[in-house]
C-alpha cells in the first residue's frame, strides 16, 4: 500500500497484490471528486465526494480531513468549521451539524482514539496503539478503523513516511481510456 496527501488535502491510495507488487486498486479523493480505479476488472468509479458516496465505496463516512488527523495524529490548532468542546473526561468533542467526532489523547498530545457519529449513531471508531518517531516526531506506526458494524476494518501499519523533495503535482482525475464505468446496479 502506497498512501499520498498533498498539501491541498488530496489522497492517492495505492493498493498493491502481495509479493508480485501488482496495482490493483486506486482511490483518488480531494474535496470534489472521488475516483476509484479498479485495475483487476479494468474499471473505475468517478463521482462527487460526499457521504452517501464514501459510505457505499468505503464502508464508512471518513472524510479526507479526519483521515488525515489520524495519519498525523493531531489535529491542526484550528479547525474552523468544527465546534470545539473539551469534555469532563478530558476528551475533546467536535460538531459540525449532524457529524459528532470524540478524540481521546495521550499523555504527549497524540490521537489514541477517534469516534464519529453521525445523528447520534456510531459511524466508526479508530484507534492508533502505537507511535513511532521520524526525525524526532511522532507518527503513528498502526492505526485501526472499523465502522459501526464491525463488518468494514481498516488497519494500516505504517513502516516509513516519506517527504517529497519537490510539491506532489495535482491529483489527475482523467480515467483511462481502457476502463470502463462501473455501473451503479453491479
Amino acid at each position: 500500500m502506497q498512501l499520498q496527501i498533498s498539501r491541498g488535502s488530496e489522497l492517492k491510495l495505492s493498493i498493491f497484490t502481495p509479493l508480485v507488487g501488482s496495482l490493483i486498486y486506486e482511490l483518488r479523493a480531494s474535496s470534489k471528486k472521488f475516483l476509484i480505479l479498479n485495475y483487476q476488472q479494468n474499471n473505475f468509479v468517478l463521482t462527487e465526494n460526499k457521504r452517501e458516496v464514501r459510505q457505499t465505496w468505503l464502508g464508512m463516512d471518513l472524510t479526507l480531513t479526519e483521515l488525515k488527523w489520524l495519519i498525523l495524529g493531531k489535529l491542526p490548532e484550528k479547525t474552523p468549521d468544527w465546534q470545539r468542546k473539551i469534555l469532563p473526561t478530558g476528551v475533546l468533542q467536535l460538531i459540525q451539524g449532524i457529524s459528532e467526532i470524540r478524540i481521546r489523547y495521550n499523555i504527549s498530545g497524540q490521537i489514541v482514539s477517534m469516534r464519529k457519529s453521525l445523528d447520534g449513531l456510531l459511524e466508526y471508531r479508530a484507534a492508533i496503539p502505537l507511535y513511532q518517531k521520524l526525525y524526532n516526531l511522532p507518527f503513528p506506526r498502526k492505526i485501526s478503523i472499523e465502522d459501526y458494524s464491525g463488518n468494514n476494518k481498516w488497519l494500516m501499519v505504517f513502516s516509513e513516511i516519506q517527504t517529497p523533495g519537490k510539491a506532489l503535482k495535482p491529483l489527475d482525475f482523467n480515467t483511462p481510456p481502457e476502463m470502463q464505468p462501473l455501473l451503479s446496479d453491479q
